[in-house]
């Protein structure tokens, strides 16, 4: 696949500080994505949402990829806002799935502690070196990108075991990546971040859509017409 050769080409020009490599590789990532999700399914599915709000999630994220390429501070700030509509859209597509109203986590509120817990422990600690205009936009990125991650745990259940854990172990990887941004920018920087911040970005991004390519592709097993979209109509009687 096309997209790993670039995204290992753009670790290498990382790990080596090639930054014209880095510069030349980075915009192509989201993009190639986006063409394999397009190559691989149809709109022609269960989930009619689900498609277009990844490939949105993917325009957004590209967008975000080449303003953080800029270190001024208007364009990590225009960058962050770029992520905070790709993840919206992620939510968008994901609870078009399950709605929080009707999935797993209606059932077991558990399962949401880990993602409320972790982000408010970050924030606590990286709080004293977020510059004041900073806090607020970084606190609603975290709470944004925790419910991300909520809305794939809400599809437990709901979904093949496969697709729920490729989906879950991308959601993890993203927020991952982002939580090593935090840290290297308002934290304390740590050997080899640039390096660990892209290989989770990307791979957390591989397996969310890789995920949603097998969920459009499989058949689910549908063991009750409530599970299904209001706007579907099925071929068969269950």
């Amino acid at each position: 696949m096309l997209f790993l050769v670039f995204a290992l080409l753009h670790l290498l020009g990382v790990a080596v500080e090639h930054n014209t490599l880095v510069l030349i590789t980075k915009p192509l990532l989201m993009p190639l994505l986006a063409a394999w999700l397009l190559s691989d399914t149809n709109h022609q599915n269960i989930y009619p949402l689900l498609r277009k709000a990844v490939l949105g999630a993917l325009v957004f994220s590209t967008l975000g990829d080449v303003l953080l390429m800029f270190s001024a501070g208007i364009f990590f700030l225009l960058g962050l806002a770029s992520f905070l509509l790709a993840h919206l859209f992620y939510i968008g597509a994901f609870t078009s799935i399950s709605s929080f109203k009707n999935g797993f986590l209606s059932k077991n509120p558990w399962g949401a502690l880990p993602f409320l817990t972790f982000p408010i422990l970050l924030l606590i600690f990286l709080w004293k070196g977020i510059p004041v205009d900073m806090k607020v936009p970084v606190a609603v990125y975290a709470s944004v990108i925790s419910l991300m991650a909520l809305s794939v745990v809400n599809l437990k259940g709901k979904i093949a075991d496969l697709t729920f854990w490729t989906l879950l172990a991308g959601a993890v990887l993203f927020l991952i990546s982002d939580s090593s941004l935090a840290m290297a920018k308002f934290g304390q920087p740590f050997a080899g971040s640039r390096l660990a911040i892209m290989v989770t970005y990307i791979g957390g991004q591989l397996l969310l859509v890789r995920g949603v390519i097998i969920l459009l592709k499989t058949p689910i097993n549908i063991t009750h017409q409530n599970d299904l979209p209001q706007d579907y109509n099925l071929p068969f009687e269950v």
